[in-house]
Protein backbone atom coordinates (compact mmCIF):
# COMPACT_ATOMS: atom_id res chain seq x y z
CA UNK A 1 0.00 0.00 0.00
CA UNK A 2 1.39 3.37 -1.04
CA UNK A 3 1.92 5.98 1.61
CA UNK A 4 0.50 9.32 0.61
CA UNK A 5 1.99 12.74 1.24
CA UNK A 6 -1.13 14.49 2.47
CA UNK A 7 -1.17 18.24 1.96
CA UNK A 8 -3.01 20.84 3.96
CA UNK A 9 -6.11 22.22 2.28
CA UNK A 10 -9.06 24.27 3.46
CA UNK A 11 -11.93 23.26 1.22
CA UNK A 12 -15.54 24.26 1.60
CA UNK A 13 -17.18 20.93 0.83
CA UNK A 14 -20.78 21.71 1.70
CA UNK A 15 -22.99 21.44 -1.38
CA UNK A 16 -23.88 24.86 -2.69
CA UNK A 17 -21.41 26.63 -0.42
CA UNK A 18 -19.25 29.12 -2.30
CA UNK A 19 -15.77 29.03 -0.85
CA UNK A 20 -12.09 28.90 -1.66
CA UNK A 21 -9.19 26.78 -0.48
CA UNK A 22 -5.53 26.34 -1.23
CA UNK A 23 -3.28 23.36 -1.84
CA UNK A 24 0.04 24.07 -0.18
CA UNK A 25 3.18 23.09 -2.13
CA UNK A 26 4.38 19.61 -1.21
CA UNK A 27 7.65 19.24 0.65
CA UNK A 28 7.82 15.73 -0.76
CA UNK A 29 5.81 13.47 -3.04
CA UNK A 30 5.05 9.81 -2.40
CA UNK A 31 6.65 7.79 -5.22
CA UNK A 32 4.60 5.65 -7.58
CA UNK A 33 5.93 2.70 -9.55
CA UNK A 34 4.03 1.30 -12.54
CA UNK A 35 2.00 -1.89 -12.16
CA UNK A 36 1.90 -2.39 -15.92
CA UNK A 37 3.38 -0.81 -19.04
CA UNK A 38 2.39 -1.14 -22.69
CA UNK A 39 4.64 0.00 -25.52
CA UNK A 40 2.49 1.47 -28.29
CA UNK A 41 2.80 0.31 -31.87
CA UNK A 42 2.38 3.90 -33.11
CA UNK A 43 2.86 7.27 -31.40
CA UNK A 44 -0.26 8.60 -29.68
CA UNK A 45 -1.68 12.00 -28.78
CA UNK A 46 -4.19 11.27 -26.01
CA UNK A 47 -6.07 8.59 -24.09
CA UNK A 48 -9.51 8.40 -22.49
CA UNK A 49 -11.68 5.88 -20.68
CA UNK A 50 -14.53 4.00 -22.31
CA UNK A 51 -16.10 2.06 -19.47
CA UNK A 52 -13.33 -0.26 -18.26
CA UNK A 53 -11.46 0.14 -21.54
CA UNK A 54 -8.89 2.70 -22.69
CA UNK A 55 -9.11 4.45 -26.04
CA UNK A 56 -5.82 5.63 -27.58
CA UNK A 57 -5.85 8.29 -30.31
CA UNK A 58 -2.87 7.89 -32.60
CA UNK A 59 -0.84 10.80 -33.96
CA UNK A 60 -1.64 9.73 -37.51
CA UNK A 61 -5.26 10.83 -37.01
CA UNK A 62 -6.41 7.70 -38.83
CA UNK A 63 -7.35 5.30 -36.04
CA UNK A 64 -8.19 4.73 -32.40
CA UNK A 65 -6.90 1.64 -30.59
CA UNK A 66 -8.92 0.13 -27.74
CA UNK A 67 -7.02 -1.45 -24.84
CA UNK A 68 -8.29 -3.57 -21.96
CA UNK A 69 -7.61 -2.63 -18.34
CA UNK A 70 -4.72 -5.13 -18.51
CA UNK A 71 -3.24 -3.11 -21.41
CA UNK A 72 -3.92 -5.73 -24.06
CA UNK A 73 -5.09 -4.54 -27.48
CA UNK A 74 -8.81 -5.28 -27.81
CA UNK A 75 -9.52 -3.87 -31.27
CA UNK A 76 -8.77 -1.02 -33.66
CA UNK A 77 -11.29 1.60 -34.83
CA UNK A 78 -10.38 3.14 -38.21
CA UNK A 79 -11.42 6.79 -38.51
CA UNK A 80 -13.51 7.36 -41.61
CA UNK A 81 -12.06 10.86 -41.94
CA UNK A 82 -8.43 11.68 -41.25
CA UNK A 83 -8.04 14.10 -38.35
CA UNK A 84 -5.27 16.61 -39.03
CA UNK A 85 -3.07 17.25 -35.98
CA UNK A 86 -5.26 15.27 -33.52
CA UNK A 87 -5.32 16.78 -30.04
CA UNK A 88 -7.71 14.79 -27.84
CA UNK A 89 -10.32 12.09 -27.38
CA UNK A 90 -13.31 11.41 -25.11
CA UNK A 91 -16.18 8.91 -24.94
CA UNK A 92 -19.58 8.38 -23.36
CA UNK A 93 -22.14 5.58 -23.54
CA UNK A 94 -23.09 6.20 -27.17
CA UNK A 95 -20.36 8.29 -28.80
CA UNK A 96 -16.63 8.74 -29.26
CA UNK A 97 -15.37 12.32 -29.63
CA UNK A 98 -12.12 13.34 -31.33
CA UNK A 99 -10.76 16.85 -31.83
CA UNK A 100 -7.90 18.74 -33.41
CA UNK A 101 -6.95 22.42 -33.00
CA UNK A 102 -10.10 23.83 -34.65
CA UNK A 103 -12.73 21.10 -35.02
CA UNK A 104 -14.62 18.66 -32.77
CA UNK A 105 -15.79 15.39 -34.34
CA UNK A 106 -18.36 12.88 -33.09
CA UNK A 107 -18.70 9.19 -33.97
CA UNK A 108 -21.59 6.97 -32.86
CA UNK A 109 -20.47 3.60 -31.54
CA UNK A 110 -22.98 1.70 -33.67
CA UNK A 111 -22.11 3.30 -37.04
CA UNK A 112 -18.45 4.28 -36.42
CA UNK A 113 -18.63 7.09 -38.97
CA UNK A 114 -16.67 10.18 -37.91
CA UNK A 115 -18.59 13.42 -38.48
CA UNK A 116 -17.60 17.08 -37.90
CA UNK A 117 -19.70 18.31 -34.99
CA UNK A 118 -18.43 21.71 -33.80
CA UNK A 119 -16.40 24.09 -35.99
CA UNK A 120 -14.01 26.93 -35.15
CA UNK A 121 -13.27 25.76 -31.62
CA UNK A 122 -9.91 25.07 -29.98
CA UNK A 123 -10.88 22.42 -27.45
CA UNK A 124 -9.04 22.77 -24.13
CA UNK A 125 -11.28 20.26 -22.35
CA UNK A 126 -14.30 18.04 -22.89
CA UNK A 127 -16.71 16.58 -20.31
CA UNK A 128 -19.88 14.52 -20.57
CA UNK A 129 -23.00 16.39 -19.44
CA UNK A 130 -25.14 13.36 -20.23
CA UNK A 131 -24.86 10.72 -22.99
CA UNK A 132 -24.60 12.56 -26.31
CA UNK A 133 -24.28 15.98 -24.65
CA UNK A 134 -20.93 17.54 -23.77
CA UNK A 135 -19.40 20.65 -22.23
CA UNK A 136 -16.55 22.06 -24.30
CA UNK A 137 -13.84 24.38 -22.95
CA UNK A 138 -12.90 26.74 -25.78
CA UNK A 139 -9.34 28.07 -25.51
CA UNK A 140 -9.89 30.73 -28.21
CA UNK A 141 -13.04 32.29 -26.77
CA UNK A 142 -12.26 31.59 -23.08
CA UNK A 143 -15.70 30.05 -22.64
CA UNK A 144 -17.46 26.76 -21.93
CA UNK A 145 -20.04 25.68 -24.51
CA UNK A 146 -22.99 23.33 -24.10
CA UNK A 147 -23.24 21.06 -27.14
CA UNK A 148 -26.57 19.21 -27.41
CA UNK A 149 -27.23 15.75 -28.77
CA UNK A 150 -28.86 17.14 -31.93
CA UNK A 151 -26.02 19.58 -32.58
CA UNK A 152 -27.35 22.74 -30.94
CA UNK A 153 -24.77 24.93 -29.18
CA UNK A 154 -25.10 27.60 -26.51
CA UNK A 155 -22.82 29.47 -24.16
CA UNK A 156 -22.74 27.68 -20.82
CA UNK A 157 -20.13 29.73 -18.91
CA UNK A 158 -18.17 32.81 -19.93
CA UNK A 159 -14.77 34.10 -18.82
CA UNK A 160 -16.60 36.14 -16.19
CA UNK A 161 -17.32 32.89 -14.32
CA UNK A 162 -14.10 30.98 -15.13
CA UNK A 163 -11.03 32.73 -16.52
CA UNK A 164 -9.53 30.80 -19.45
CA UNK A 165 -11.15 27.41 -18.79
CA UNK A 166 -8.98 24.40 -19.58
CA UNK A 167 -9.30 20.70 -18.82
CA UNK A 168 -12.74 19.77 -17.48
CA UNK A 169 -14.18 16.67 -15.78
CA UNK A 170 -17.61 15.33 -14.80
CA UNK A 171 -18.06 14.43 -11.12
CA UNK A 172 -20.22 11.70 -9.60
CA UNK A 173 -22.71 14.09 -7.96
CA UNK A 174 -23.62 15.63 -11.32
CA UNK A 175 -21.34 18.63 -10.89
CA UNK A 176 -18.12 19.44 -12.74
CA UNK A 177 -14.54 20.59 -12.17
CA UNK A 178 -12.52 22.76 -14.53
CA UNK A 179 -8.98 24.09 -14.46
CA UNK A 180 -8.35 27.79 -15.03
CA UNK A 181 -5.20 28.19 -17.09
CA UNK A 182 -5.01 31.85 -16.11
CA UNK A 183 -4.94 31.71 -12.32
CA UNK A 184 -3.90 28.24 -11.09
CA UNK A 185 -7.41 27.56 -9.87
CA UNK A 186 -9.63 24.50 -9.88
CA UNK A 187 -13.29 25.52 -10.06
CA UNK A 188 -16.26 23.35 -9.10
CA UNK A 189 -19.60 24.22 -10.71
CA UNK A 190 -23.13 22.87 -10.98
CA UNK A 191 -25.20 21.69 -13.95
CA UNK A 192 -26.70 25.16 -14.10
CA UNK A 193 -23.24 26.74 -14.50
CA UNK A 194 -23.00 28.19 -10.97
CA UNK A 195 -19.52 28.09 -9.42
CA UNK A 196 -19.83 26.56 -5.95
CA UNK A 197 -16.20 26.66 -4.78
CA UNK A 198 -12.62 26.98 -5.98
CA UNK A 199 -9.24 25.63 -4.99
CA UNK A 200 -5.91 27.41 -5.48
CA UNK A 201 -3.23 25.09 -6.85
CA UNK A 202 0.55 25.04 -6.33
CA UNK A 203 1.23 24.72 -10.07
CA UNK A 204 -0.38 25.63 -13.37
CA UNK A 205 -1.97 22.22 -13.96
CA UNK A 206 -3.30 21.46 -17.43
CA UNK A 207 -4.21 17.76 -17.08
CA UNK A 208 -7.31 16.66 -15.16
CA UNK A 209 -9.04 13.30 -14.68
CA UNK A 210 -11.87 11.98 -12.50
CA UNK A 211 -13.28 8.55 -11.69
CA UNK A 212 -16.75 7.33 -10.71
CA UNK A 213 -15.88 7.54 -7.01
CA UNK A 214 -15.25 11.28 -7.27
CA UNK A 215 -11.45 11.17 -7.06
CA UNK A 216 -9.63 13.86 -9.06
CA UNK A 217 -6.11 13.71 -10.46
CA UNK A 218 -4.30 16.88 -11.55
CA UNK A 219 -0.96 17.11 -13.34
CA UNK A 220 1.24 19.34 -15.46
CA UNK A 221 1.92 18.14 -18.98
CA UNK A 222 5.47 16.81 -19.26
CA UNK A 223 6.21 16.85 -15.51
CA UNK A 224 6.43 13.68 -13.34
CA UNK A 225 4.41 15.01 -10.39
CA UNK A 226 0.68 14.91 -9.75
CA UNK A 227 -1.91 15.68 -7.11
CA UNK A 228 -4.88 13.52 -6.11
CA UNK A 229 -7.97 15.00 -4.45
CA UNK A 230 -10.11 12.42 -2.67
CA UNK A 231 -12.79 12.99 -0.03
CA UNK A 232 -11.53 16.47 0.71
CA UNK A 233 -7.88 15.44 1.10
CA UNK A 234 -5.09 16.30 -1.29
CA UNK A 235 -2.01 14.11 -1.75
CA UNK A 236 1.10 14.62 -3.87
CA UNK A 237 2.72 11.80 -5.84
CA UNK A 238 5.81 11.52 -8.02
CA UNK A 239 6.29 9.36 -11.07
CA UNK A 240 9.72 8.14 -12.19
CA UNK A 241 11.79 11.09 -13.45
CA UNK A 242 11.80 9.78 -17.02
CA UNK A 243 7.98 9.86 -17.31
CA UNK A 244 6.52 12.72 -19.39
CA UNK A 245 2.70 12.69 -19.09
CA UNK A 246 0.74 13.87 -22.12
CA UNK A 247 -2.66 12.57 -20.97
CA UNK A 248 -3.99 11.02 -17.74
CA UNK A 249 -7.15 9.06 -16.89
CA UNK A 250 -8.50 7.35 -13.77
CA UNK A 251 -10.13 3.92 -13.80
CA UNK A 252 -11.16 3.07 -10.24
CA UNK A 253 -8.06 3.37 -8.06
CA UNK A 254 -5.71 3.08 -11.03
CA UNK A 255 -4.10 5.93 -12.93
CA UNK A 256 -3.23 5.44 -16.60
CA UNK A 257 -0.62 7.81 -18.03
CA UNK A 258 0.24 8.34 -21.68
CA UNK A 259 4.01 8.72 -21.36
CA UNK A 260 5.73 10.78 -24.07
CA UNK A 261 3.22 9.47 -26.60
CA UNK A 262 5.00 6.11 -26.88
CA UNK A 263 3.74 4.01 -23.97
CA UNK A 264 0.98 3.69 -21.39
CA UNK A 265 1.89 3.20 -17.75
CA UNK A 266 -0.63 2.19 -15.08
CA UNK A 267 -0.22 3.07 -11.40
CA UNK A 268 -2.33 2.18 -8.37
CA UNK A 269 -3.40 5.18 -6.29
CA UNK A 270 -4.01 3.53 -2.89
CA UNK A 271 -5.04 4.94 0.45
Amino acid sequence: MIRQAVLGVALCLVTGCVGAGRVEPASRFAPLEPEATAELGSAATAICTDGEMLLVLENSGTRVVRYTAALAVWDTIPLTERVTAPAGIAADRFYIYVYDDHLLYRMSKDKLSLQPWLNNVRVAGLASFEPGVVLVSDADRAAIWYKGIFGESRLFMSSAEVARPGAIASLRDGSFAVLSTASRLLYYFSRSGVVTRSLSLPAACDLLAANEEGTLCLAVRGRPQLWVIREGRVAGFSLPDSVRPLSVVLVGDRLAVLDAGTRIRVYRIAE
